[in-house]
C-alpha cells in the first residue's frame, strides 16, 4: 500500500487548516474513513449544515476528498483524508512560528493534543480499566547538533510508522485510539541578568 504523504506549503490553505472546527473535522476524517458529514456531526456536536460548510473547505484546499464507496444514502457521501502522513512545512525565517500560517496550524494542533493529554491526566477520557495506567510521559533534555536532531526525529517516525495499519470507524477488539506525540525543539539558556559577573571555578 502507497504510504501518501501530504506537504503543504500553500499559505492559503494553511490559514484554512488553521481552525480548531476544522482540525479536528480532519483528525476524525483521516481516523474514521470513511464516514459521513452527518457522522462527524454527531461527532463533534455541530449541526450537519456548519460541518459540511467546514468540509468544503478542507476539499477545495486538498485535504479531503469523496470516497469512491457508496454512501449510506445520495444525500450522504463519505469523505476520507488525500494523505496518509501530513507534513507543515514553512517557508519564512527570522519570523516567531506563531506569526506565521504553519505556526498557526501548529498552535491549533498542539491545542487538540493538549486536551487529549489534559483529559488521561483529569481522569475525564472515559477510559475502560485495561487502559487507565497505560499513559507514558517521556520528557528529556537533550545536547544534540541540528543534524542529530534531523536523524532523531527520521528515527522516531520510522517507529511510529512500523506501529500504523488500522484506520477506520471500527476499533479492533482490545484496541484503542492512542494519542502519540513528539516534539523536540531547541531552548535557550536563560540570559544572565545585567552586569553579573560570570561563574569561577576554584
Amino acid at each position: 500500500m502507497t504510504d501518501r504523504l501530504l506537504d503543504v506549503r500553500d499559505p492559503l490553505a494553511l490559514r484554512a487548516l488553521a481552525h480548531p472546527l476544522r482540525v479536528r473535522l480532519l483528525r476524525l476524517v483521516r481516523e474514521h474513513r470513511p464516514v459521513t458529514g452527518a457522522r462527524l456531526a454527531e461527532l463533534v456536536g455541530e449541526s450537519t449544515a456548519s460541518v459540511s460548510y467546514h468540509l468544503s473547505v478542507l476539499a477545495r484546499h486538498g485535504f479531503i476528498e469523496p470516497d469512491p464507496a457508496p454512501g449510506p444514502t445520495r444525500r450522504h457521501k463519505p469523505w476520507r483524508t488525500t494523505f496518509d502522513r501530513l507534513q507543515v512545512t514553512g517557508a519564512q525565517r527570522g519570523v516567531p512560528p506563531v506569526q506565521t500560517p504553519e505556526g498557526a496550524v501548529l498552535a491549533t494542533l498542539l491545542d487538540a493534543v493538549r486536551e487529549d493529554q489534559d483529559a488521561y491526566l483529569a481522569g475525564t477520557a472515559r477510559l475502560a480499566p485495561e487502559w487507565e495506567d497505560v499513559g507514558t510521559f517521556a520528557l528529556s533534555r537533550l545536547v544534540l547538533t541540528p543534524d542529530a536532531v534531523e536523524r532523531m526525529t527520521s528515527e522516531v517516525q520510522a517507529v511510529l510508522d512500523r506501529y500504523r495499519g488500522h484506520e477506520g470507524s471500527e476499533v479492533p477488539t482490545g484496541c484503542s485510539r492512542v494519542s502519540v506525540s513528539f516534539v523536540a525543539v531547541p531552548t535557550a539558556e536563560p540570559a544572565a541578568e545585567p552586569g553579573a559577573e560570570p561563574e569561577r571555578s576554584s
